[in-house]
């Protein structure tokens, strides 16, 4: 009889465990094809009903992980919905809520995925331009339990066409990754909304030298790029409507190229390939670094008193805040 009992209560917990992985395997199933929407949403535009289903699907696959005690798809569906908070819907203290109350609720059931939460929380503060709260979080990263000195190869050939200089900092005798995302969120939440860009002279393709200062009273999209970006065409095209758009109604758009190499009859070509009928500056290192620029492209809006209001808007939504910033419908 006890033999029996013993191979009941095996049985059981084999079919628990059978179910417990195939929900997981439906839980992972629904987030993929989650985020697919959620990508195919922030190429175009979408309506507040179709968010807001979204959200609530988000919600309800969030529910299920936690009730089939499925952590790490539970984990990973609120990443997904921070991550859609803070780049589609410019929603960073969304996100940033969303972020801290996994971390504080669920962050020991899935330890292993902790970092990568520290280094969206300083992305959505750099949205904020709080770069004393990306400070105090890697401190906190750093004493916390899920902290990761992780080496990685680092040769300096990164950004496809742009050498790329990161801050490594020493944390327990290692570099962490998670540590080096932060101190650069840190980097571009000194220039972030609210901030001012510093007044580094600029040379366009025509030799004309200014200053962003010059262009007060207008909105200004500094746009900095590299050529070879897999994105930035669709950056690009966008740029180019709203310029042919909003043009009459006080913008101005100043593209500054990252590329050491780039040559300024190339750069005009390609230009004039792309319709950027704007001021084009072939590199500025020193501007580029001060902004935390290399490695990346960044869209720097900035209203017409000079005061950056947004920084890296996504494509959902990039046209939108020009069209704020400019008061205009």
């Amino acid at each position: 009889m006890k033999k029996l009992i013993l191979a009941v209560l095996a049985a059981g917990a084999l079919n628990c465990g059978a179910a417990h992985a195939a929900e997981a395997g439906n839980l992972d199933a629904d987030i993929r094809t989650t985020f697919s929407k959620l990508q195919s949403m922030s190429e175009g535009y979408y309506t507040q009903e179709e968010w807001t289903g979204l959200a609530q699907q988000m919600d309800q696959i969030a529910k299920r992980a936690e009730e089939a005690q499925a952590w790490d798809q539970l984990v990973e569906m609120n990443r997904v919905k921070a991550m859609a908070l803070g780049q589609m819907r410019r929603d960073p203290q969304g996100a940033i809520a969303v972020l801290r109350g996994t971390l504080e609720k669920f962050g020991a059931k899935s330890p292993a995925r902790m970092g990568r939460f520290y280094a969206m929380l300083a992305d959505n503060y750099a949205q904020l331009g709080q770069e004393e709260e990306i400070a105090k979080l890697i401190k906190e990263f750093e004493q916390s339990s899920y902290y990761n000195a992780e080496h990685y190869a680092f040769s300096g050939g990164q950004g496809r066409l742009e050498e790329l200089t990161v801050t490594r900092p020493a944390a327990k005798g290692a570099s962490s990754i998670i540590v080096t995302m932060m101190e650069r969120a840190r980097r571009k939440a000194a220039f972030g909304p609210g901030k001012v860009l510093p007044d580094v002279p600029c040379t366009d393709l025509q030799g004309r030298t200014f200053k962003l200062s010059e262009l007060r009273g207008k909105v200004v999209v500094v746009d900095l790029f590299a050529r070879g970006f897999t994105l930035y065409p669709r950056t690009l095209k966008q740029l180019a409507g709203a310029y042919q758009q909003h043009q009459k109604d006080g913008l101005e758009i100043v593209s500054i190229n990252m590329e050491q190499t780039g040559k300024p009859e190339e750069l005009a070509a390609f230009a004039q390939a792309h319709g950027m009928n704007w001021v084009i500056v072939p590199g500025n290192e020193e501007l580029t670094r001060k902004l935390a620029g290399f490695g990346d492209t960044a869209l720097l809006l900035l209203s017409r008193n000079g005061v950056i209001v947004a920084r890296d808007m996504g494509e959902a939504n990039l046209l939108q805040s020009i069209k704020d910033a400019l008061g205009v419908r």
